[in-house]
């Protein structure tokens, strides 16, 4: 250590923000919400409150589904445990494969998501050694990859958000 006090207390701070930043992005998640793609929903709970305001602890479990999603990086229908709001995540992203690549609630080798996209990002570097060494590929990263566009109700364009994750409106 320095004989300085200031550059001392500095590291001693850099550590204590370090810890705090670090155990700030740890997240619980139930063994429930690892089995499928639950988009950051888990169980909650709270209470019934009845007219007399008597109150009772239940359960708010997420609107899960079991369904079977076409994966275009690996040409199968995968059945997975998903959400409502998950669906409409992997609509918003423009398929299952973006979703899993760029979803931040999709953790490698957690659960059924996780194992996908551990398959996906394997499929995709075989295809990238195959490009490099000139042979063919099914589908490239630019193409899997590409800009997602959301739209409105009426179809329109709402915005755009290009590779690099800034959301440009049009």
């Amino acid at each position: 250590m320095s004989d300085n006090p200031f550059i001392a207390a500095t590291n001693t701070n850099n550590e204590i923000h370090q810890f705090i930043q670090y155990h700030q992005q740890i997240r619980h998640r139930s063994n429930r919400s690892r089995r499928g793609l639950y988009d950051g929903k888990d169980i909650r709970t709270g209470n019934n409150v009845s007219f007399s305001n008597k109150k009772t602890k239940r359960k708010f479990k997420p609107n899960v589904f079991i369904k079977r999603i076409y994966s275009e990086v690996m040409d199968e229908m995968i059945r997975f445990h998903v959400t409502a709001s998950a669906l409409k995540s992997i609509d918003k992203h423009g398929g299952l494969d973006k979703y899993v690549l760029k979803s931040k609630h999709v953790v490698v080798d957690e659960g059924e998501g996780g194992r996908l996209k551990r398959r996906i990002m394997q499929k995709l570097e075989v295809h990238a050694r195959r490009n490099e060494l000139g042979g063919p590929a099914n589908v490239s990263l630019n193409d899997l990859l590409g800009p997602v566009v959301w739209k409105n109700v009426d179809g329109s364009v709402k915005d755009v958000a290009p590779t690099d994750g800034q959301v440009q409106t049009g």
